[in-house]
């Protein structure tokens, strides 16, 4: 099935972010602060003036109580009751009024300098009214009262001292005249302790005043960094979202150009099979084996990529088992040895006996695998460790080399796709660049710790670490040792059904199963394929994942198991997430495109002798376990 590789590849270059709000010029800021301070101690003198009015008429009703033997009822309930018309008014405006004008901050601090003068002028008509009429033991009460009622004031005006001065001013002044008019030094002195007394306040005003600055400046401070971090933090969350669709878009580019690669590479790969049993001459046969060597070493390629598609799909499904680490260590051994003697090197392997990991024999094997292939891959001189020592309770199995080493800046990027760090000339025979990354995802799926300690000139040590276990039954290595078998053979006249869009690969799968005796019918889409299983029984049906339109295999296949209980194999070149778990839920061999001819012998044996031994009760769309979809699954001896 054709796919148009443009969309993909535009979808690479995602679209630049919006521009960020760009701050405010210096001025602008500056000028903003300003009025925002002022909006702040607005706010803070408005609160106070809440608070402040029954503790003035408290200090009212104080002095009222001291002259009311000596003053005239009258004059005293006059003045407490301009104070208290003075204070409402400062109620009303700060309460009511300011919230609900809205007006210029600068305006508003002005009315309440007035109000607060107004306040302090009729706090000092009392002293007038009545310091004179008193006895020098009543004035110094009297005096006491004013003083401790402007120091008062302190609190209730520490967020903007003009207010407090506009107060304590008109209040204490007269008091100051009345004193320092009194002929004696002793009353001079009380008149200049007075305004001693009001000097100091004013230090502490504008002390107050700068710490509430401070506090407004730190608090502003705050809200501006909060700001700017959540403006930094709206661009990473872009710049993640634009990496993630990135990664999507790079994605769907690999499985839609792995899908288009696989196709014609199929269909050769099948001609190449056909050809190669039949009876040629010498020179076709070499010709033919070349092909063959040439579709393998591409397959290779394309199956990188496929593993990378199936982890980040969760296609892959670990199956734990205990099995013996030794086994693992001597079967790897075997497999490498000879490739590193031929490039000069030596390999040694260190084991121990009688030791069990449990975990996913084959997912392990492939790590190790991919870790040796690279360490045989990049070592010159000198040669290979494979070591699996016990520390603890856990088994930690190393690779070593004599390699080159890896840079400290480099052993992050190393695990990336498509990234070598000594490869610039891209030579395929030295792999893509995947195997570490393949590496990583699988020990994350595995649970299984990976370290790595390099330097360079010295060379590199791989470690992983996982839990020792018990010994028990070591189903994988029976597993392996099956796999390994040669492929069983065919029945006679097995009567297979051919599904695929794309009339090369019919054609050449077609020709590979009758050379091999079978009887074959082909189809192109699904309802084709329906009216040959009603038209004759089929043995098993070989079906592509992918059709033309929305028609996939995954639906012939559920038909066929259904309603004619026969086999299914699904072949597929797309590596696409939602096609690979499509797959994996229905429950069914998998293979991919391009399919090797003693893969798909093996898999079509394998699918006839489980339906054989089903027995006739079950054999009506149930599944065989063997049949379920297994990832990732690497040919012994065959390093990817």
């Amino acid at each position: 099935m054709k796919t148009d590789l443009h969309p993909p590849m535009q979808e690479l270059a995602a679209p630049a972010p919006p521009p960020s709000a760009a701050p405010l010029p210096a001025a602008g800021e500056e000028a903003s602060r300003v009025v925002r301070f002022k909006q702040t101690q607005l706010d803070a003198l408005n609160r106070q003036a809440t608070r402040a009015r029954i503790p003035l008429v408290l200090a009212a009703a104080c002095i009222g109580f001291v002259v009311y033997e000596t003053v005239p009822l009258a004059q005293i309930l006059a003045w407490m009751g301009a104070i208290a018309m003075v204070n409402f008014a400062r109620w009303y405006y700060s309460v009511r009024w300011a919230p609900a004008s809205r007006g210029n901050v600068d305006a508003q601090l002005r009315t309440l300098i007035v109000l607060s003068f107004c306040g302090g002028a009729v706090a000092g008509i009392g002293p007038v009214l009545f310091l004179t009429r008193l006895a020098p033991a009543e004035q110094a009460i009297l005096t006491m009262l004013m003083v401790s009622w402007a120091s008062a004031a302190v609190s209730v005006n520490a967020a903007y001292r003009a207010t407090y001065f506009a107060y304590v001013l008109p209040m204490l002044g007269p008091l100051v005249v009345l004193w320092a008019l009194g002929g004696s030094l002793e009353q001079e002195s009380v008149a200049v302790l007075i305004v001693l007394f009001v000097v100091l306040q004013a230090g502490f005003v504008r002390d107050n005043e700068r710490i509430f600055r401070e506090s407004f400046d730190i608090r502003y401070e705050n809200e501006r960094l909060i700001r700017e971090l959540e403006v930094q933090r709206q661009a990473v969350i872009r710049e993640r979202d634009r990496a993630e669709e990135a990664n999507r878009a790079k994605s769907r580019f690999l499985a839609a150009a792995s899908h288009d690669l696989r196709q014609p590479l199929h269909a050769v790969s099948l001609y190449s099979a056909a050809l190669s049993v039949r009876q040629t001459d010498e020179r076709t046969r070499e010709l033919s084996g070349r092909i063959s060597t040439g579709i393998a070493s591409l397959s290779s390629l394309l199956d990188g990529l496929l593993d990378i598609s199936k982890l980040d799909a969760e296609a892959v499904h670990p199956e734990p088992t205990v099995f013996s680490v030794d086994s693992l260590v001597s079967r790897l051994a075997s497999d490498f040895r000879p490739i590193a003697l031929s490039k000069g090197l030596a390999l040694d392997v260190q084991s121990v006996e009688g030791v069990f990991v449990r975990t996913d024999a084959m997912l392990l094997e492939r790590v190790v695998r991919n870790l040796l292939d690279n360490a045989v891959k990049y070592t010159s001189l000198g040669g290979v460790t494979l070591r699996a020592d016990v520390v603890g309770r856990r088994v930690e199995i190393s690779v070593t080399d004599t390699g080159d080493g890896i840079p400290e800046h480099e052993q992050q990027r190393i695990f990336e796709e498509f990234y070598q760090v000594s490869n610039p000339e891209r030579d395929r025979s030295r792999g893509l660049g995947l195997g570490l990354a393949i590496v990583q995802r699988l020990t994350r799926l595995l649970g299984v710790e990976l370290r790595l300690r390099s330097r360079v000139g010295e060379g590199s040590v791989f470690t992983l670490s996982l839990p020792r276990a018990r010994p028990g039954i070591h189903k994988s290595e029976v597993a392996a040792s099956d796999s390994e078998d040669p492929a069983a053979s065919l029945p006679d006249g097995l009567r297979v059904l051919i599904v695929d869009d794309e009339a090369a690969i019919r054609h050449g799968m077609q020709t590979l199963l009758e050379s091999w005796g079978c009887s074959v019918v082909t189809a192109g889409d699904v309802q084709t394929a329906l009216r040959e299983l009603d038209r004759e029984p089929m043995d098993i049906l070989v079906a592509d994942l992918r059709l033309r339109g929305a028609e996939t295999g995954a639906t012939l296949a559920s038909a066929a198991r259904d309603r004619y209980g026969i086999p299914v194999l699904l072949v597929t070149g797309d590596t696409g997430r939602d096609r690979l778990r499509e797959a994996t839920a229905l429950g069914v061999t998998l293979l991919h495109k391009p399919v090797s001819e003693r893969e798909l012998r093996r898999h079509i044996a394998r699918a006839c002798r489980d339906t054989e031994a089903l027995p006739a009760e079950a054999s009506d769309g149930e599944l065989n376990p063997a049949d379920s979809v297994r990832s990732l699954e690497t040919p012994p001896g065959r390093p990817r």
